[in-house]
């Protein structure tokens, strides 16, 4: 008799990998990172025998990249995402058969996937368990909640202003279809849950799916249809005021078959809500948070992170330190500290620079062991890594940030400016994006369009960045910016006038120009180019 010397659960793996792939090829799920995330995780959960104790928890923190002080008691969020997954596979395998020889399933009350077509034994064992086994491990499940209960109860009792998350909460209500055709009903249902999944990926608000007395906004949708398409009306309302701060309506055209670009609505309008600079955190500055909470400091660092006025700086660098200090299971907190370290770090040189970006950077990977799917804690590795020279890694964590959240404009527009500065062909394209989503977009980000110019030898585009990043207290970058463009453009006399305010701020770069792009991980490709373009103007050499 012939026996298969490879083992059953290696060729399961197999098989569940080809069908994940077709899974994944589906462009339902292409459109649907998140998706695709949870399904890994679930059947990753399942094959090793996990899924019957999977709990929402678990999901929320380990696969939907929710903050670890998550409570499934008041955020049903990840058995929407589970549900809307059992909708994804239902529809796939509605037109397509499988290819890899098991169907993947997730089946209603539970999260423990079925892999139809294959019965392996640990997931056969668990599945033929006598009922009043299960009841066993039902009654000790409960023990261990009561438990787990009292002591989150104890830690409430004991907890100080820092442990407490105290960022904004909105409750998404469902979407309305004001006409009773179910086309429109189901794209009511669908614009919902984009909704939910494009908000939950800003990390500095809490979505919730239950009104509750704590709640701060509400957002209200409606759909209607009319000649031309679909008439979408969003509103966000303060629910402590009453106020309506915000509302939009707008007339959405057909496409592809569907009555509207879902995916396009939720994305657009989760970034102008939720990014640092949308509208609930501009009303957020206008509540008076404590910034010696989370929330407070990270508003107070958001609006620093701007524009960076030094009067700010020691209250910012304060709360930053206190609430990684009495907090240290925050992500967020350490990202802030590691960006605050990495910028003390560009003020030094040789190995005293070295010593403290890797401090930093081992900041920064502190931040994205306690929260992996963070892109905030993504952003923070993948700067550091740059300037140590770490390519790879700060490509793969800057591939990490678009994927976790492509529609945040501050974390998409700081990802295009290090990949030009890296010298990636899609750096700009990426800038460009962040800029059409961002609300109010820092003067900073005209120093990545700058070098994007420079890099493709466009003396217009880069004059025109450089005006715009321009200030006339700024850093002796800015002027040797306008310098350069302004002599790449022929227009020598205001060029040296310009690099002369370079010179009067550092006399060193007289005698060194090009140690003016020190700071900056530039890849040699763009240095060598920026440097050309400088010595057009700063002929005393470089």
């Amino acid at each position: 008799m012939h026996h298969d010397p490879i083992h059953p659960a290696d060729v399961l793996r197999r098989k569940v990998d080809t069908e994940l792939d077709a899974i994944e090829s589906d462009p339902a799920f292409q459109r649907s990172p998140v998706m695709r995330r949870l399904l890994h995780f679930l059947v990753t959960e399942t094959l090793a025998g996990r899924g019957d104790t999977l709990k929402s928890y678990a999901i929320a923190v380990e696969a939907l990249g929710r903050e670890s002080d998550f409570d499934p008691q008041t955020d049903s969020y990840p058995r929407v995402q589970v549900a809307r997954l059992r909708k994804l596979l239902d529809a796939h395998y509605a037109q397509t058969a499988p290819v890899g020889g098991v169907q993947i399933r997730v089946p209603s009350g539970g999260y423990a996937v079925e892999f139809i077509g294959e019965t392996p034994a640990p997931i056969v064992a668990k599945i033929s368990e006598p009922k009043t086994e299960m009841r066993r491990y039902a009654v000790l499940a409960a023990i261990a909640a009561a438990a787990l209960l009292a002591a989150f109860l104890l830690w409430r009792g004991n907890e100080n202003a820092w442990h407490v998350r105290n960022f904004p909460t909105i409750y998404l209500a469902p979407a309305t279809a004001l006409d009773p055709a179910q086309p429109q009903r189901n794209a009511a249902v669908d614009l919902t849950a984009s909704l939910g999944e494009g908000l939950d990926r800003f990390t500095a608000i809490d979505v919730v799916r239950k009104l509750s007395s704590g709640t701060d906004y509400r957002i209200d949708t409606t759909l209607r249809t009319v000649p031309g398409g679909t008439r979408i009306n969003i509103t966000l309302t303060s629910l402590d005021t009453g106020r309506v701060v915000w509302s939009r309506s707008g007339l959405r055209e057909p496409i592809e078959g569907r009555l509207f670009d879902v995916d396009e609505v939720a994305a657009t309008v989760s970034a102008r809500l939720a990014q640092p600079s949308g509208v609930i955190h501009n009303d957020g500055d206008q509540r008076d948070i404590d910034i010696n909470t989370p929330y407070g400091c990270w508003l107070a660092l958001r609006s620093y992170w701007r524009m960076m006025p030094p009067e700010d700086e020691p209250a910012v660098r304060g709360c930053v330190a206190a609430w990684a200090a009495e907090n240290p299971k925050s992500a967020m907190a350490h990202g802030a500290r590691s960006w605050f370290m990495a910028q003390d770090a560009l003020k030094l040189s040789g190995q005293e620079r070295i010593d403290q970006l890797s401090a930093a950077h081992a900041e920064a990977l502190k931040s994205v062991a306690l929260q992996p799917n963070d892109p905030g804690a993504q952003y923070s590795v993948m700067r550091t890594a740059l300037y140590l020279g770490l390519d790879r890694q700060a490509r793969a964590a800057a591939d990490r940030v678009v994927y976790y959240n492509g529609n945040n404009p501050e974390f998409m527009a700081g990802v295009g400016m290090f990949k030009v500065m890296m010298g990636d062909a899609d750096g700009e394209a990426v800038l460009r994006k962040a800029l059409s989503l961002h609300a109010n977009p820092p003067q900073w980000v005209q120093s990545g369009l700058f070098f994007a110019a420079v890099a493709r030898d466009d003396p217009d585009t880069a004059l025109s960045a450089a005006e715009e990043f321009q200030s006339p207290a700024g850093p002796p970058l800015q002027h040797a910016m306008m310098a350069m463009a302004l002599a790449r453009g022929g227009r020598m006399g205001e060029a040296r006038e310009a690099w002369n305010q370079v010179v009067a701020a550092d006399p060193r770069y007289a005698e060194k120009p090009a140690r003016i792009f020190d700071p900056l991980p530039l890849a040699p490709s763009v240095r060598e180019r920026s440097i050309a373009w400088l010595r057009l103007v700063a002929t005393s050499g470089a």
